[in-house]
């Protein structure tokens, strides 16, 4: 028994993190906001139909109480879509006026039920069926992912106040008791699995995109510095095309004596270490680890002698930085070249320029040591 009950309790409020309920106030507007246009529009169409085709009863009560109904319908649908297409075209109020957007929707409907008993009095007295009870109903439970809670209480409420108006009010004895409280619960069921199989798609949907980011991020970076690889570049290929770029070809030096002295876990580190300088003075779009201990910078819009000055700081600061475990010191040098590529061929052709520039930076290098 205690486990019905749990059951019980979770299909009547299923779990729903934050976006997940965003998501669901979100899609309730959309469907108010096209439900109301096609539902207006064919309340519209069917009042005109209706006066022309009856202009010789203009007077007579029921003339003026049907177009009062359906008028009544037409209003309720013109702001629910004014209302519910100003909330779809802001992008932050759901997020800011959570509390506001749903006491909307919920009014929203709230108010087309009671019209729909309004109406359904009506045809009721005129010997009519209830059908726009009935239908109002159905796009209730269809078109908005109410809070169980909420809906189990609108729906079972609404089909109460109007079998008890209907019978009490006007004699009764035309309503099947039996069939009109299953079209209750029917609805009610309808409603909380409809609410229940929408949060399970958007909870299964976000799961998926989260897992999907995941692994493009793991794709596109390296796993040690976090830098973006030489896949990555690959992808960002076309944004260089025809842009005056300045690209930079760098490497760690005597990057093998660390490892071989202190260890690959203090070459790691340094490596680290010297990403994160690198991102102190370039964006993480500009900066790749092109393998080893060698980094690509590629920076648009900037001319060459400013992007020399910001690789001479990179020096400096990795210069004077202390890595724990490594005790000898550290430096970096870099090859560059300022260019517009004309196609990919092209691009990679200056990578190779900046490469060998890279080298011959480095025979300097060795040459003043000896």
């Amino acid at each position: 028994m205690k486990r019905f009950i749990e059951w019980i309790k979770s299909f009547m409020s299923p779990k729903a993190d934050g976006e997940t309920k965003r998501e669901i106030i979100s899609l309730n507007i959309k469907n108010i906001y096209y439900v109301s246009l096609v539902v207006g529009i064919v309340q519209t169409v069917s009042l005109i139909f209706f006066i022309i085709f009856n202009t010789n009863s203009s007077g007579d009560g029921f003339f003026v109480k049907a177009v009062i109904r359906v008028g009544l319908s037409i209003v309720l649908c013109a702001v629910g879509f004014f209302v519910a297409g100003k909330l779809k075209k802001s992008s932050d109020a759901i997020t800011k006026h959570t509390t506001a957007v749903k006491v909307f929707i919920g009014s929203f409907v709230v108010l087309l039920i009671t019209w729909s008993m309004f109406v359904s009095v009506s045809n009721y007295v005129n010997n009519q069926q209830l059908l726009t009870f009935y239908t109002v109903e159905l796009l209730a439970v269809m078109f908005v992912k109410l809070n169980p809670a909420f809906s189990t209480t609108i729906i079972l409420g609404s089909y109460t106040i109007n079998y008890l108006i209907l019978t009490l009010g006007f004699g009764g004895g035309r309503i099947n008791l039996y069939n009109y409280l299953m079209l209750g619960v029917l609805s009610v069921a309808g409603a909380l699995l409809n609410y229940r199989l929408t949060v399970n798609y958007i909870s299964e949907k976000n799961k998926a995109n989260m897992l999907n980011e995941s692994l493009e991020i793991i794709a596109n970076h390296d796993s040690i510095t976090r830098l973006q690889n030489r896949y990555a570049l690959n992808q960002h290929v076309p944004d260089y095309i025809g842009q005056d770029i300045c690209i930079a070809m760098g490497d760690i030096n005597s990057f093998k004596a660390v490892n071989d002295t202190f260890g690959h876990r203090a070459g790691d580190d340094v490596l680290k270490t010297f990403a994160d300088i690198l991102l102190e003075f370039f964006s993480k779009e500009c900066v790749y680890r092109y393998g080893g201990d060698e980094f690509l910078i590629i920076q648009s819009d900037i001319e060459l002698e400013a992007f020399l000055d910001k690789l001479s700081l990179v020096n400096k600061r990795f210069s004077a930085t202390k890595v724990e475990g490594v005790t000898t010191g550290l430096g970096c040098s870099f090859g560059c070249v300022r260019t517009c590529p004309v196609d990919t061929a092209d691009l990679f052709d200056q990578l190779t320029k900046a490469d060998k520039k890279l080298y011959e930076e480095k025979q300097k290098i060795n040459q003043n040591r000896i």
